[in-house]
């Protein structure tokens, strides 16, 4: 059996979990009331093969009217930057084929709008994402607690506890903010673009492998469809349920051209992740400059000590 070149795992328990946001809608505090540029920035690692060892590099997105661009900051070694995708993304929906395009964006504070224009035409689809906040000051890496299983699990999630080699007594400081992606979708689709191809010849193949992800026995379902101009391209998603401490997982694929494509799956309507830490997980991995010099900071020191 072919691997995937390239996997989505979208956990879906953190966005279907209730919603009570901590913190936020304070624009005095977080600032972006009428900007029509925005920042989110991450940590993600690789592997240098001239260091033979792990990389990490600070990655912000930056969304202004009629542009998105990344940028990329090494913090440990020399990450692999090939793992970026800012390609513009095929949009297929139930009878729609469109184009998810870097341009025409339009930002208005936290909220960026990504108009999906369809083939051949000037309809389109609305799509756009709000980012809520969190205030992170003060937050440890403590501040998430990991139980024997998802129902007493709970807190906030940061980078902290994604580079464990962080001294467990650093806090972040004041103005530090967690960022939450709520999308709103009017129709729900799939997207995906070159960088998102795989080497298998079938849907079926991709199906078969995916159900194949877990070795725990996990309960999943797969739902097949068709999708894209007149709905003649397959697509499919496999869901795993939620399993001990596992999260639910959700992956999404389409055979377009006669090649297998992993996707990023977009749900029609209002998808709230969990925001109250008190109840569930709370995914704080999106953050801006102040959480970001802090972490950086912090990853930093961590390696230079060890």
């Amino acid at each position: 059996m072919k691997k995937l070149t390239e996997r989505i795992m979208i956990p879906l328990t953190l966005s279907l979990l209730g919603m009570t946001l901590v913190g936020c809608g304070d624009e005095d505090i977080f600032g972006l009331a009428n900007s029509n540029e925005f920042t989110v920035t991450r940590f993600d690692s690789s592997y240098d093969n001239q260091a033979n060892a792990t990389a990490i590099a600070r990655i912000n997105e930056t969304y202004r009217t009629g542009a998105r661009e990344f940028k990329l900051e090494n913090i440990i070694n020399n990450y692999n930057s090939q793992g970026l995708n800012a390609l513009d993304k095929i949009v297929l929906a139930d009878g729609f084929e469109g184009r998810l395009a870097n341009k025409d964006i339009e930002v208005n504070g936290r909220t960026i709008r990504r108009p999906i224009y369809e083939k051949n035409s000037n309809n389109q689809l609305n799509y756009e994402i709000n980012y809520k906040t969190l205030d992170l000051t003060g937050v440890k890496a403590n501040s998430y607690n990991a139980g024997n299983t998802l129902s007493n699990s709970n807190g906030i999630r940061t980078d902290l506890n994604n580079y464990p080699s962080v001294s467990t007594d650093a806090s972040f400081p004041a103005g530090s903010v967690c960022y939450i992606p709520v999308t709103t979708s009017e129709r729900s689709f799939f997207a995906f673009n070159a960088k998102n191809e795989t080497t298998y010849q079938t849907l079926d193949d991709w199906i078969e492998a995916i159900e194949d992800r877990f070795n725990d026995n996990r309960m999943f379902s797969t739902t097949r469809l068709r999708v894209g101009s007149s709905n003649k391209q397959k697509a499919a998603l496999v869901e795993f349920f939620e399993s001990r401490n596992q999260p639910a997982y959700l992956y999404s694929g389409v055979e377009y051209d006669n090649d297998i494509y992993e996707t990023d799956y977009v749900a029609k309507g209002v998808n709230n992740p969990n925001t109250n830490s008190r109840r569930g997980v709370v995914d704080c991995t999106l953050v801006n400059d102040v959480a970001a010099n802090f972490l950086a900071a912090q990853i930093r020191e961590s390696y230079r000590r060890n």
